[in-house]
């Protein structure tokens, strides 16, 4: 059964509909082929945007900066391997 829709506007919609394809593929095709030290930084990149993301108020803009800065060196290191 389809999710109703939450939002009007197409942009919104869209960003929606992205994400609920981005968690079901990651759920379905792509978690359990990924190596354990993978996983880890992955979900330290998760936490870092998503305790950013819960702050009220904060502008994305910085979220993006600060996320990017303290997630840069685990995304190189993955880059790495």
């Amino acid at each position: 059964m389809a999710r109703p829709k939450k939002f009007t506007h197409p942009t919104d919609q869209a960003i929606q509909e992205v994400h609920r394809r981005y968690v079901e593929l990651m759920e379905t095709e792509r978690l359990e082929h990924i190596s354990e030290e993978t996983k880890d930084s992955y979900l330290m990149v998760l936490r870092i945007l998503t305790d950013k993301l819960a702050i009220p108020g904060k502008p994305l803009s910085e979220i993006i900066r600060e996320t990017m800065s303290e997630a840069a060196p685990l995304l190189f290191k993955v880059m790495q391997r």
